[in-house]
């Protein structure tokens, strides 16, 4: 009988329920971290130990004392560090160094060697707790955000000194360093390139729109739909190409997924940020429906240091992720889900709460509540379908109200993800 492994996963994030599964059908006994009560992809787990995945030395005493053999997150930039961090102090394999994943997750870092490598990038100023953020020749708006944050946290839009000053503390905040990037807006359509890189080559997966909206008092950036393929040029797509493979060159990182978030503008390109994993959301889901690649199992593979190889293929078909957004409140459900899957309408549902967990409104995260993934043979069948769904599905609290927000999705073809 073949011994039973074990792995650690950090992070109970939706994704992080197909990185669960497969480990266990390659004969791991999966031990979830997640700081969280009930984490989505806690009752996939063998076992949840509630710790932050960032306590790097409480995530190294649990993985010594249970003698794991991996310890892995597929799409958690912190995350990421503190698995490399492990994996290095326990001899165990993995996809890049813990200088290489710490470096990488800083934006100040970061920016600095694509500026030197030529790569594409809007003008920054990268700002340190004390510094002073008057005089920093660069032109309003700006946008502000932690140097070493996830996701959207802290990330604002200020357009003028007043404003940079609020969300310069804000950001500093969120912050574990208390540094921060301030940055040129660049106006355009914003996509996301998932990317793999195979022998030292980066080679393009998927790209996808995002459709962004910055609402409410507290100016918060909310994503509330993905499409695929986007509507950009060919030559912007080639750029897309080339620095994406620049990217890895400059960084050094090979057998990995690279997530490389774009500007575009007719056929410029601006570089955003990247992270060497795979993106966030229901992305692997959309690129396996897509192109046939199975990127969680690739990522697996990569933190086993095995090589990778790259297999594509492209069904011509469009996709939209889009993104259910509640109301404050207390989440108990989700009603329509079922019946619009088994009519064909969506392809599936994946929830980012569970059940008794808190929708705020006070950063993007805290509002979503799950997302739906719909398929069309023409936009305009997926634009139907992403409708009709929107109109059947609400979102359910603890007290039986109707809490979703019905105003938040794709309601045009002709809507792009450039922030107004």
């Amino acid at each position: 009988m073949i011994q039973q492994k074990k792995a650690i996963v950090l992070g109970g994030t939706n994704p992080h329920i197909e990185l669960i599964k497969q480990l266990q059908k390659r004969n791991y006994y999966v031990i979830l971290v997640d700081y969280l009560e009930n984490p989505p992809a806690k009752k996939y787990a063998d076992v949840h130990i509630q710790e932050s995945t960032m306590d790097q030395e409480t995530v190294l005493k649990i993985a010594a004392e249970n003698k794991v053999d991996l310890v892995i997150s597929a799409c958690v930039d912190q995350a990421n560090i503190t698995a490399c961090y492990v994996a290095e102090k326990l001899g165990l394999t993995k996809p890049y160094t813990y200088d290489l994943a710490h470096k990488i997750t800083n934006k100040g870092y970061m920016k600095k060697i694509m500026v030197k490598e030529g790569i594409p990038t809007t003008k920054y100023v990268y700002l340190e707790q004390n510094q002073n953020i008057e005089n920093l020749e660069l032109r309003y708006p700006v946008i502000v955000k932690p140097a070493d944050a996830c996701a959207a946290s802290g990330v604002k839009k200020a357009n003028d000194i007043k404003e940079l000053s609020v969300y310069f503390e804000e950001a500093k905040n969120v912050s574990r360093t208390k540094s921060v990037i301030v940055e040129e807006f660049f106006t355009g359509i914003e996509v996301s390139a998932y990317c793999f890189v195979e022998n030292g080559n980066a080679r393009v997966v998927m790209i996808s729109q995002r459709m962004s909206v910055i609402e409410g008092e507290k100016k918060v950036l909310k994503c509330y739909a993905t499409v695929t393929p986007p509507n950009i040029s060919k030559k912007a797509y080639e750029k897309i190409e080339v620095v994406a493979d620049k990217i890895a060159k400059a960084f050094g990182l090979d057998n990995t997924a690279l997530h490389v978030q774009f500007l575009i503008n007719g056929d410029d390109i601006d570089v955003i940020e990247f992270a060497p994993r795979v993106g966030g959301g229901i992305s692997y889901y959309t690129i396996l429906q897509k192109t046939g690649f199975d990127i969680i199992g690739a990522t697996i593979d990569s933190y086993e240091e095995k090589k990778v190889k790259l297999y594509l293929s492209d069904d011509g078909c469009f996709y939209s992720v889009n993104l259910i957004y509640g109301l404050p409140g207390i989440f108990d459900h989700l009603t329509g889900v079922d019946e619009l899957i088994n009519e064909g309408v969506i392809e599936g549902v994946f929830y980012h709460k569970t059940k008794g967990m808190e929708i705020g409104s006070d950063r993007a995260s805290a509002g979503r509540v799950a997302a739906f993934l719909v398929k069309g043979i023409t936009k305009e069948e997926m634009y139907k379908k992403i409708k009709t769904a929107i109109d059947r599905i609400d979102v359910i609290d603890i007290d039986g109200n109707c809490i979703m927000r019905k105003d938040l999705f794709l309601g045009n073809l002709d809507e792009t993800s450039a922030i107004q």
